[in-house]
């Protein structure tokens, strides 16, 4: 397992600097420059030009990029924001990130806590009213999009019942770790609509694969086998089907980690939460190239991270699976 993982790793080097690469070459094919309008104005030519010579956007695309990597590599540095003027990519991560962090974990965690009891439960009790009535509301929440469901929260608990605030976050809350938020009243109340507009479709997902995977792994000649040695209907659920029925569900999370934690730009922008996901669109259309290729580079380590965690976990759930 050891020598698996350091070789993991050392993949991730060529990978992330394919994307990188691909990033950075793209993302400057589009047309327009970041400096062709400031507002609704645009700059003199003379300006542009200094403007380009300022950031090396004369220069040719391989100079550029070479310039890039040795940035990040030795200073660690992502580079100055082209739309926010006096601040680096560094610092608008640094910034946003743990927010987005935030909401992203205990969106997931909620999805979890609902997801995997709601699927589990669906399956044992498959063709009975548990079983549609889960069913139905999974389908109902992959179906009501977060731009739908975020609203409708904020009208009726904050709105109309006055539970909660209409929008923004408890940024100013303490901190545990960096990330983490600790138990105080006044970030819970920021926290809970945003948590549950994201947590919801995330549930539903979750029901939806583990009810499926369950389904299918109940069925299998081992499970049979262990009905018929005699073994509790409890044991072999837990010790054999539900173990092995978790690897689907495990493959989806790593991905949807990823996602949830670098920031939603929907959820964020319907609760005013000043996280990362706003410049994961905002960056392409102010054509902002740092903010464009560091967020997209952070989505990437994130990405191989989790699917690295997600291929250990396979070890673990299924001791048929070796990687030495």
């Amino acid at each position: 397992m050891t020598r698996y993982i350091i070789r993991r790793i050392l993949w991730f080097i060529p990978v992330l600097l394919a994307i990188v690469m691909a990033t950075f070459v793209f993302v400057r094919a589009i047309p327009g420059g970041p400096f062709d309008f400031v507002g609704d104005k645009s700059l003199p030519p003379s300006v542009v030009a200094n403007l380009k010579a300022k950031y090396h956007l004369n220069e040719p695309v391989w100079k550029q990029f070479a310039r890039y990597l040795y940035d990040v590599v030795i200073k660690q540095d992502l580079g100055p924001s082209y739309r926010y003027r006096g601040r680096t990519v560094n610092e608008i991560i640094r910034d946003a990130l743990p927010i987005s962090t935030q909401l992203g974990l205990l969106s997931l965690l909620l999805g979890l806590a609902i997801g995997l009891p709601a699927g589990i439960i669906a399956a044992l009790k498959q063709n009975t009213a548990i079983d549609y009535g889960s069913t139905f509301v999974a389908i109902l929440g992959v179906s009501i999009p977060n731009i739908v469901l975020g609203p409708l929260l904020i009208w009726i608990f904050a709105l109309k019942l006055n539970w909660f605030p209409v929008a923004r976050w408890g940024a100013q809350a303490p901190f545990f770790l960096g990330f983490l938020p600790v138990p105080n009243l006044t970030f819970w109340k920021y926290a809970i609509l945003p948590t549950i507009t994201l947590g919801t479709g995330l549930s539903a997902s979750i029901a939806r694969l583990t009810r499926a995977s369950l389904l299918q792994t109940i069925r299998e000649d081992y499970i049979r086998t262990a009905r018929a040695k005699g073994l509790a209907e409890r044991v072999v659920i837990v010790r054999h089907a539900l173990k092995n029925s978790m690897i689907p569900v495990v493959t989806i999370l790593g991905p949807m980690f990823a996602m949830v934690v670098t920031g939603t730009f929907t959820t964020e922008q319907i609760f005013g939460i000043p996280g990362l996901g706003k410049h994961f669109v905002t960056s392409v259309g102010n054509r902002d190239y740092p903010v464009v290729v560091g967020t997209t580079l952070l989505y990437s380590v994130f990405l191989v991270i989790a699917n690295l965690l997600v291929d250990i976990t396979y070890a673990w759930l299924d001791p048929r699976i070796r990687y030495d």
